[in-house]
């Protein structure tokens, strides 16, 4: 016997199906007990003489009706173990009616047990959700009344098509039970799906408003003081500036693992940058909708933030300018980035000043497959073009 099943919470669906498994099972214990009553009240009511019968018969009308004044103050069903002390004493009233009713056992059997029997068998699939419960006290029954056949001289083949029906009943009942409840619980599960998505859509909707009201106000504020001169301190600046950074990414939801995500990285370098002082124009439109950009070779990704790195220091350090533009994209398969500043500039070919560039900048990208280009000269500022082509996702 399994253990008894949790309470389920108040006003799901299956809670109110265990309410209404209690009450069809009141209607149909106090219809089997008002039907069998009448019928002998009907009836001649020699049986009621025949040994302990009549004793057995009364408790086991005493027990359906403790049953049914259990069930209805519970309004759920009764414990299994006096559900199974009912069934036993049907079981026993059954075998000692073909005991001591000998010749009187017939197709109607003895007074009402056969009808009753019969009524119990919806009982049963009432009372348990699982098929072999069920059909073990239907076996029970069956056995019991073929028993009765038996024990009054008769072919015991005769009583075969009461326990068909005995069997009909109980099954019957228990998948009706068994498709109700599983109709009820989809029901909660759709229930709760529906909750969890309007709470979600909420949720983003509360996001968006927030996110606009940051965009529209705090943000466009920041930034406003990073490029109008408001603030003189060029530390508070930087630090103003390297946080509207942030925010604005922040915002478009490029805050991912930058050891993952290539987006991340560039914006981290980027905010380094600025956060020395730099002022940083990043457009990076094009390879955030890239297929390619999930699932991107980490040694890619370490590569191009390390020569984005390299090239804003550069910046920094010797273009004589506190601005640079950076622009990242994914075409073809390629991956393509440029850092653009209209600084001093300087001679590429120069072997003091360019092999900085070669050894941190082409090597690197040569490293991944890719390769580098740097266009530059004096007093024209410089531009650094970078290429990796993409393993193939086929």
């Amino acid at each position: 016997m399994s253990p008894p099943r949790p309470p389920r919470p108040p006003g799901t669906a299956v809670a109110g199906m265990e309410r209404s498994r209690a009450l069809t099972m009141v209607v149909v214990r106090v219809g089997a007990l008002v039907l069998c009553g009448s019928l002998e009240v009907l009836g001649d009511g020699r049986w009621l003489t025949l040994g302990p019968l009549p004793y057995l018969l009364g408790a086991m009308g005493a027990v359906s009706l403790l049953v049914c004044v259990v069930t209805a103050a519970r309004a759920a069903l009764a414990p299994r173990a006096l559900l199974c002390v009912d069934l036993g004493l049907v079981t026993a009233a059954v075998l000692a009616a073909g005991h001591y009713a000998g010749s009187r056992v017939t197709d109607g059997w003895p007074g009402t047990v056969l009808p009753y029997v019969l009524l119990v068998g919806i009982m049963a699939g009432i009372s348990f959700r699982t098929f072999p419960v069920v059909l073990a006290w239907t076996a029970a029954l069956g056995g019991a009344l073929v028993l009765g056949y038996v024990q009054a001289d008769l072919a015991w083949w005769a009583g075969l098509p009461h326990v068909a029906g005995l069997t009909t009943n109980a099954t019957m009942a228990a998948y009706v039970m068994r498709i109700l409840f599983r109709t009820a619980g989809d029901l909660d599960l759709a229930r709760a799906e529906e909750l969890r998505r309007s709470a979600q859509l909420s949720q983003e909707r509360e996001r968006g408003r927030t996110a606009r009201v940051l965009h529209d106000r705090i943000l466009q504020t920041m930034e406003a003081l990073t490029r109008d001169g408001w603030i003189a301190d060029d530390s508070v600046r930087a630090r103003v500036a390297e946080e509207s950074q942030w925010l604005r990414a922040f915002l478009r939801g490029d805050d991912g693992d930058p050891a993952e995500d290539v987006v991340a990285a560039l914006e981290e370098v980027v905010r380094q940058a600025v956060g020395s002082g730099l002022r940083v124009e990043f457009n990076a439109g094009r390879l955030r909708s890239a297929p390619e950009r999930e699932g991107m070779p980490a040694e890619v990704v370490e590569a191009l933030s390390g020569i984005l790195r390299e090239a804003l220091t550069n910046v920094r350090k010797h273009a004589g300018v506190r601005h640079a533009v950076v622009r990242a994209e994914c075409r073809s398969g390629t991956l393509a980035l440029s850092v653009l500043d209209h600084g001093s500039g300087f001679d590429p070919d120069a072997p003091t000043t360019g092999l900085g560039i070669a050894r941190s900048i082409r090597e690197s990208a040569r490293a991944v497959g890719g390769s580098a280009d740097v266009e530059a000269a004096p007093g024209e500022g410089t531009l650094v073009s970078v290429r990796i082509p993409l393993p193939s996702s086929e």
